[in-house]
């Protein structure tokens, strides 16, 4: 009975029925027959190629690739760079539902370890079979794990995403309405959040803060206008949204160094 419980593979919400690691060697082929279950491939050194759904893809070290169920493959190494791989065959109920919140499937079949988190763990789960010559609960914990580093890396890029299309939309107010007399609530509540927030990605994505931005861009529009010779400083001061000149002089001189006055 103890021996049962100890192996992952019979666990309904989530089994491990293989794993494995090779350093392949030049030209080395599988031709894949279809399994019961999932697949997950981890490059960890060198490159190869996958053959999957009559689509051709292209992997180094630091990259995954995914087979589902039933599905034929081929893959194969780099004649100069032959790659090595960890793999771990997987299945349960819970399985699909993973996958699916990872966006991996035949048509994705391709997962990228941005921030080095995964190879460790599969590392550790062929790691204990070696050792132990049976893929136990603790392998399945690990692969618990892994799915929540995954998962993980996902919410991060999603929240990534997001935080560039905020600022994206705090740019392009700002750039709409520059001459206006606006705040930065004012460019909080077009993008959506709040000032706090807002504040907090301009700085994380541009370098800067979103005050800082849109003095930047009225003092680079009310430069262009003095070059022209056609305004004077105080119609260039409203024209980029400052009602006093004498504010609007020291801004600029803050930000270039010299004077409207100064302007070639």
């Amino acid at each position: 009975m103890g021996n049962s419980l100890n192996n992952a593979s019979n666990y309904s919400e989530l089994a491990i029925y293989e794993c494995g690691r090779e350093e392949c060697i030049k030209e080395k082929m599988i031709v894949l027959t279809k399994k019961d279950y999932h697949l997950f491939h981890y490059v960890y050194a060198g490159k190869g190629t996958l053959i999957l759904n009559n689509k051709r893809y292209v992997l180094n070290k630091g990259q995954m690739f995914y087979i589902s169920p039933q599905t034929d493959a081929i893959y194969y190494s780099d004649n100069d760079d032959p790659w090595s791989y960890n793999w771990i065959g997987f299945g349960g109920t819970k399985a699909d539902e993973f996958l699916t919140l990872l966006n991996v499937d035949i048509g994705h079949p391709v997962i990228n370890d941005t921030n080095k988190k995964f190879k460790g763990y599969f590392t550790k789960i062929t790691g204990r079979y070696v050792d132990n010559g049976l893929i136990d609960l603790i392998s399945l914990g690990i692969l618990y794990e892994l799915f929540g580093e995954m998962l993980s890396d996902v919410d991060s890029q999603k929240e990534s995403r997001n935080a560039k299309v905020v600022v994206q939309l705090a740019k392009d107010y700002i750039y709409n309405n520059y001459q206006f007399k606006i705040t930065i609530k004012d460019i909080a509540r077009n993008a959506n959040v709040t000032p706090n927030y807002l504040s907090y990605v301009f700085q994380k994505e541009e370098g800067m803060s979103t005050k800082t931005f849109l003095i930047k861009v009225r003092m680079e529009k009310a430069l262009a206008l003095l070059k022209t010779k056609q305004f004077m400083i105080k119609d260039v001061a409203r024209l980029v949204g400052y009602s006093n000149q004498l504010h609007f002089s020291n801004e600029f001189k803050r930000f270039y160094g010299y004077s409207p006055s100064e302007v070639d």
